[in-house]
């Protein structure tokens, strides 16, 4: 396969996802989502995970309901007694998660690119990409779910044009996030370590006050910290800056959770992309270990 190049990639990202705004019929995927009520869990593997969190939570703010994300392989294995949908998150509808999420007895329902046979599909239409690292492909049904939430494309583009200067040379990232921010949080973790650029441990901010520090005794690792700048996070950052070198702030600008999340998700984009070409990776043609196909096409029924 020819991939495409990462700069390209984020070149046409407006461009991409105005056209999949307007090929995608987004009147029947908002009327789809509308109509999800009752305790829903949503699946996704990943980069899909990324979307799938973001669906979870806006399914909670916007329909008022019981909305939680959970890894593809925990359905095998978590009791789902209580929960009336299961909403799968893949852009190609065709893997073992999407398999193991559709085995129950729930509401099933797919939101993805390419609709299946058996189940309540939610569709959106995406221009090709080739790339490693999921870069349209979790930009693109991030943005269709941003505009589920609020009606606005004027914001969605200005979020999208958002930039950061941050960049590293390191191999070891820590991460402190919460609830809040947990799909810019998720994003970064994903694509640093699916980049094959470094390490990364995402860390609940109030556990951090738990002990967790200690791992600087060991670590040379940069901090990026999501911060709203109350009382905590002040606090955390005030200690965290005696002991790492280099602290990437990334600051709450929207008072709406749902809003600044999509927002630090496509700072989280950005800062990926600055360390890749800081490093010379291109994310889109990773040269990945060869038994990566070997993982990745694991299809038996038992996992």
């Amino acid at each position: 396969m020819t991939y495409d190049k990462m700069n390209d990639c984020f070149a046409t990202m407006i461009e991409k996802v105005n056209y999949a705004l307007e090929k995608s019929d987004l009147s029947a995927i908002f009327e789809q989502l509308s109509r999800i009520d009752g305790p829903t869990l949503v699946t996704g593997s990943g980069g899909s995970s990324i979307v799938a969190i973001y669906l979870a939570k806006v399914l909670q703010k916007k329909n008022g309901i019981i909305a939680d994300f959970c890894p593809c392989r925990d359905i095998a294995y978590r009791p789902l007694d209580g929960y009336k949908n299961i909403i799968a998150v893949s852009y190609s509808g065709n893997n073992l998660g999407v398999k193991l999420s559709f085995n129950n007895g729930l509401n099933h329902y797919l939101f993805t690119g390419n609709p299946r046979q058996d189940v309540h599909n939610i569709v959106y239409t995406m221009p090709v990409e080739h790339s490693y690292v999921s870069i349209n492909a979790t930009i693109i049904p991030l943005s269709i779910l941003f505009l589920y939430y609020l009606d606005d494309k004027e914001l969605l583009e200005k979020l999208l044009q958002s930039d950061i200067s941050y960049t590293s040379e390191n191999t070891q990232y820590e991460v402190l996030s919460g609830y809040e921010t947990q799909t810019a949080a998720t994003l970064l973790e994903s694509s640093i370590i699916e980049a094959g650029i470094g390490t990364c441990i995402v860390h609940d901010k109030y556990n951090y006050c738990h002990g967790r520090i200690n791992i600087t005794r060991r670590s040379q690792a940069d901090m990026i910290l999501f911060t709203s700048h109350n009382e905590l996070d002040d606090t955390i950052q005030n200690v965290v800056s005696r002991y790492y070198e280099r602290i990437f702030l990334f600051e709450r600008k929207y008072d709406d959770d749902l809003i600044n999340d999509f927002y630090l998700s496509a700072l989280s984009l950005k800062l990926v992309r600055n360390i890749a070409e800081t490093i010379h990776v291109d994310l889109s043609d990773m040269k990945e270990l060869p038994e990566n196909d070997q993982l990745y096409l694991f299809n038996q029924s038992v996992i």
